[in-house]
Parts: structure tokens; sequence; C-alpha cells
């Protein structure tokens, strides 16, 4: 019994602390390609502008033109409650699961605002985010 303690404990501390990210409640999740996940903890209003950082877990291993592969990636995102858009303050991409493995900054052009489009991952963020008080 105490040995099987011992295997649990060791596989609930190798795990990922995943507590702080909540699943974005969603119709434009896909769930069997994706799942997009905010850290409540990091939301901040600053009149117009709404920061935020987001987890995106894939099912299976991405790869773009540069070769590189991952399984996840997080960014810091900041929207424009008031023209609808956003752009992407920080973005990593990494090996594993849930933001676990090696990690590889992604390219970030933060004077690059991008419209926010109907029906879309962003237009959740944006209604929840924005239209509430």
């Amino acid at each position: 019994m105490k040995r099987l303690f011992l295997i649990l404990v060791l596989v609930l501390s190798s795990t990922p602390a995943i507590g702080e990210w909540t699943v974005l409640d969603s119709p434009y999740q896909s769930p069997s390609l994706r799942t997009i996940y905010i850290d409540p903890a990091t939301i901040r209003h600053d009149g117009q502008f709404v920061t935020l950082s987001e987890l995106r877990d894939y099912r299976w291993q991405q790869g773009g033109i540069t070769g590189r592969r991952f399984q996840s990636s997080m960014s810091q995102k900041q929207l424009d409650c008031q023209t609808r858009q956003y752009r992407l303050l920080t973005h990593r991409d990494f090996a594993g699961p849930m933001g676990t493995g090696g990690a590889e900054n992604g390219i970030v052009e933060l004077n690059a605002w991008h419209a926010i489009e109907p029906e879309s991952m962003n237009n959740t963020l944006w209604e929840i985010l924005c239209k509430s008080p």
C-alpha cells in the first residue's frame, strides 16, 4: 500500500500543473483537433484593452514551414474592445502537451493588429471579456 501511495505521489507531482487553465467555453472549440484554455488570473482590463494568457493544446504534433514541431502553444494576447481587434504580445510553442517539453519563442509583431472574425475563438474571447461589465 505504501508503495502504491509513493507511485501515485510521483505520478501526480510529475504532471504539469494545469489548475490555473480554464477551458474556454465556445461553440468554436474543436476538441477532436485542439482545446483552448485561458488563465483567468492573467485577465487585465485597462481602458478599452484586455490582456490575457491563452494555451492551445493540440491532439497531435503540429508543424509549420520552419520544420519546428509542437503540441501546445502559449500566448499573451491583447484585445481592443472598441475596434474589435487583437494582437499577440508573446508566443511560445512547446514540444509536449499543456505547455510542457522544450519551448521555442514564436514570431510576434507587436504592432500587428488583426480583425476579430465573427464565429471564431477570438470573437468568443471578445464577447466574454469586452461585453461584460
